[in-house]
């Protein structure tokens, strides 16, 4: 009798464990996905940027169309190259704090003119 009590309690603490270890497995899976979320949706709004289907004007709090529940901020100001705008761009998402990324390129200022630097 005291073997199968023992059996038990071995038998319950280590699923006990191996809740744990899956649970956390599938946070970090969460995590994850979220992130190369907030990454390729960075990308595409610097990618719209640069296509010039977003204007170059410092934005916070706007919401990306058609995908909830993020938003995007983009910051321009002029780089000590003649030309180009250092252009920061990040996505964050409305519910997490902790889910944010951000990317910095130098994108050809749309304004600019070669006539005015000479």
């Amino acid at each position: 009798m005291l073997e199968v009590i023992l059996a038990i309690a071995i038998l319950g603490t280590s699923m006990a464990v191996i809740g744990q270890v899956f649970f956390s497995g599938y946070r970090s899976a969460v995590l994850a996905r979220d992130l190369s979320d907030a990454t390729l949706l960075c990308d595409s709004v610097m990618a719209e940027l640069a296509a010039g289907s977003i204007e170059f004007e410092s934005t916070s709090g706007a919401t990306i169309p058609n995908v909830p529940g993020w938003e995007y901020s983009v910051e321009t100001v002029q780089s000590d190259v003649p030309g180009l705008l250092l252009t920061t761009v990040a996505i964050s998402r409305q519910s997490s704090n902790t889910i944010a990324m951000s990317i910095v390129r130098m994108l050809p200022d749309p304004d600019y003119s070669a006539e005015e630097q000479q």
